[in-house]
């Protein structure tokens, strides 16, 4: 059974890699480069803005939360012993 298994897995291999019985049609036409343009622009804000928002986060409202954490002050512990 073993041995079916791997004559199996190697005749997938020979197919998937072999061009062989099928003919290369390269993408052609004005679709084709109007969706590799779209992606590529969405692939591209999408980098730029990861950055931006990384680098430069921009929190600036007075009601975030980070405004709250950073003006409390700490709660002292007050225990009568």
């Amino acid at each position: 059974m073993f041995i079916t298994l791997l004559t199996l897995l190697q005749k997938s291999t020979d197919f998937s890699t072999s061009s062989e019985g099928r003919e290369y049609a390269p993408p052609d036409g004005p679709l084709y480069y109007l969706v590799l343009i779209v992606s590529s622009i969405i692939v591209l804000a999408v980098v730029i803005y990861t950055v931006k928002w990384f680098i430069w986060p921009g929190e600036k409202s007075d009601d975030h939360i980070k405004r709250r954490i950073l003006e409390s002050e700490p709660q002292e512990n007050n225990h009568n012993e």
